[in-house]
């Protein structure tokens, strides 16, 4: 399971290591695709068939809601090698999406990651802006189906 947040750079040729903790829970070749948020998922090759079964490619093409989710994430999604010291190259279309220019968080989030720029990431775990509970009342309630 990947879990914790890691404050990293990118260098000047968009590369980036990946921390040795979440290191381990991926394989030697990542899909890096860009997120619901404005941040970047890494996921293993099985994580990343497991969500696009889940929650991409199992809806009809007659819903152009549909089509539009599944063009969004299939056509904004890459496959990527880790090198040998544990990088990887983010390309420049990813970086400028995730407005990550050089100070990054590596966020683990149970079976894939996540990328962030590291003012982003700040501002949104502002503690003035979230709060945990809350936000633990809000999804069991969206879960029950509480309007």
């Amino acid at each position: 399971m990947l879990t914790g947040s890691y404050f990293n750079t990118i260098d000047s040729k968009g590369r980036a290591f990946i921390p040795t903790k979440l290191r381990y829970g991926l394989s030697e070749r990542v899909w890096l695709v860009k997120g619901i948020d404005p941040c970047l998922y890494v996921f293993t090759p099985e994580g990343w068939e497991s969500y696009t079964r889940a929650y991409i490619t199992g809806h009809s093409l007659d819903n152009p809601d549909a089509r539009a989710l599944k063009r969004f994430f299939l056509a904004n999604s890459r496959e990527i090698d880790v090198d040998a010291q544990g990088r990887i190259n983010i390309p420049g279309d990813f970086l400028e999406y995730a407005g990550i220019d050089k100070d990054t968080v590596f966020v683990g989030m149970g079976d894939m990651a996540e990328i962030w720029s590291r003012t982003r990431y700040d501002e949104g775990m502002n503690p003035k802006k979230i709060d945990p509970s809350e936000l633990l009342r809000a999804v069991a309630g969206a879960e029950r189906g509480d309007a």
